[in-house]
């Protein structure tokens, strides 16, 4: 293996780790609010302007304030790539709870912030730090008011 696939499988791996943090993230809260979220776990390569892979864990959040849809909380890391460095960052956040009056289309409970790296080592140590960051953040369903299983 040269260096640049070196450099890949380390990013690779880097971001398979974030899934599994994830996934074990989103498990805990799944049982913690267990009749109030249905969860999806992994990542996506998005289509979008630059290359970018977003890892994390999304809820659905069952009996939302919308009439046959609920709302949609999600919880993420996505690593880009924007003149030739590496942009990483990180947040926490839903659906709107009233849709046709937010300004936002999505409603911020942590936001990290986007940092640029020209260095894969210090890409993949904030990949880890803002995973590490997000899956401490125990009260993410409680703040969206999602119950607690009795």
């Amino acid at each position: 293996m040269d260096a640049s696939a070196a450099g890949a499988a380390r990013l690779m791996a880097a971001l398979n780790e974030a899934v599994r943090d994830f996934q074990s993230y989103g498990y805990e809260q799944f049982l913690t609010h267990q009749g109030g979220v249905s969860p999806r776990y992994g990542g996506t390569l998005t289509p979008a302007v630059h290359p970018m892979a977003v890892v994390g864990v999304t809820f659905g959040l069952r009996g939302g304030p919308r009439s046959g849809e609920g709302r949609e909380a999600s919880i993420s890391v996505s690593v880009a790539l924007r003149d030739e460095m590496f942009v990483v960052e990180g947040e926490a956040g839903a659906d709107p709870l009233h849709p046709g009056e937010a300004d936002e289309p999505w409603e911020y409970l942590r936001e990290l912030p986007e940092v640029g790296v020209w260095d894969l080592d210090e890409c993949i140590a904030l990949i880890r730090d803002y995973t590490a960051q997000l899956c401490a953040y125990t009260g993410f369903l409680d703040d969206l008011g999602v119950p607690r299983t009795s």
